[in-house]
């Protein structure tokens, strides 16, 4: 039993019996475990293979350019030429003043009439079936060589304005460069009132730009009293911005008389009632009796004008 058991000291000191046994390892090497993995792992989804597809062939874009002139021209006056002319009667948008196409579509946009030509104006494109020519303008936007193509064509169209308001609002959102291709003018409709008068004057001065004018028809009484010199005298007042200009870019005096024309309801008969001795002249009489008193209009600026030039250069011979 002595034998058996170590002393006290034995173990104190550390040392003890020697034996040979077999050692265990309480590590489990075979068995790694981690906090992400879990006993049920899901299984991964695969990943879908990429679907190889062909590649789209180019956008074939039609060779308009390579047309004809002849076939090109003839789509231009499809897409940009209205034969019945183009009516603009004059609003607002946005607080712009503009002047706006007059169609089927106006009176159930919301669009106002701003005068009783206006109105008369959007009646009668309304009565007339089928004369609506949609445009497409944007076409011009293409390229520069579809742009000077057919930019002439769009101008040449006749214009035809309700009034002198919708001719200023039109003017003032087409600038200088546009407004020398215009062609083809007619005016319905003269204001009077006081609020509305003086875009009579501001009308003319936004046309000084458009000294390119073929004609410019005047369908309204210029005057309440409707005799051609009254009629030339209120017409100059208002238009002499342009009948200038147009003198000074043709380097002819009154070279704006051949561009202009008046209506034959422009001078009505009420000037014959107070000459009733004498005989009715003829719509022709009256529009080449307006066209001499504005002749004489002109002709009286153009010669203050060289009087006060001679009273200059007497001025400067003196001193």
């Amino acid at each position: 039993m002595s034998a058996a058991i170590a002393s006290a000291e034995t173990f104190a000191s550390g040392r003890y019996s020697k034996r040979k046994r077999t050692q265990v390892s309480y590590h489990l090497d075979d068995l790694e475990y981690s906090d992400t993995e879990s006993e049920f792992e899901s299984p991964q989804a695969k990943k879908p293979k990429a679907q190889t597809t062909k590649p789209l062939p180019k956008r074939k874009i039609f060779p308009f350019l390579d047309l004809p002139a002849e076939i090109r021209n003839t789509i231009y006056n499809y897409t940009l030429c209205d034969p019945s002319g183009i009516k603009f009667v004059g609003t607002y948008h946005k607080k712009r003043r503009v002047a706006t196409r007059v169609s089927t579509k106006y009176p159930s946009s919301g669009g106002r009439y701003d005068s009783p030509t206006s109105k008369r104006v959007v009646e009668d494109v309304l009565d007339a079936d089928g004369n609506y020519t949609p445009l497409v303008p944007s076409l011009l936007a293409v390229n520069k060589q579809i742009y000077s193509e057919g930019i002439d064509i769009l101008y040449g169209n006749q214009l035809t304005f309700a009034d002198s308001f919708a001719l200023y609002s039109f003017l003032i959102n087409l600038g200088p460069a546009r407004a020398q291709r215009l062609k083809k003018l007619r005016v319905l409709g003269w204001l009077h009132s006081r609020g509305l008068k003086v875009y009579n004057n501001a009308c003319f001065a936004a046309l000084a730009w458009a000294t390119n004018l073929t004609s410019l028809v005047v369908h309204v009484h210029i005057n309440k009293y409707c005799s051609p010199r009254r009629a030339a005298d209120q017409f100059y007042r208002d238009a002499f911005p342009w009948l200038e200009a147009v003198s000074a870019a043709k380097g002819k005096h009154g070279a704006a008389l051949d561009v202009v024309t008046l209506d034959e309801t422009a001078l009505s008969d009420s000037w014959v009632s107070c000459n009733s001795d004498e005989s009715v002249p003829t719509p022709k009489e009256k529009a080449k009796h307006f066209k001499a008193e504005l002749a004489k209009c002109l002709d009286e600026h153009r010669d203050m004008v060289l009087k006060k030039s001679k009273n200059k250069m007497a001025k400067k011979v003196k001193s």
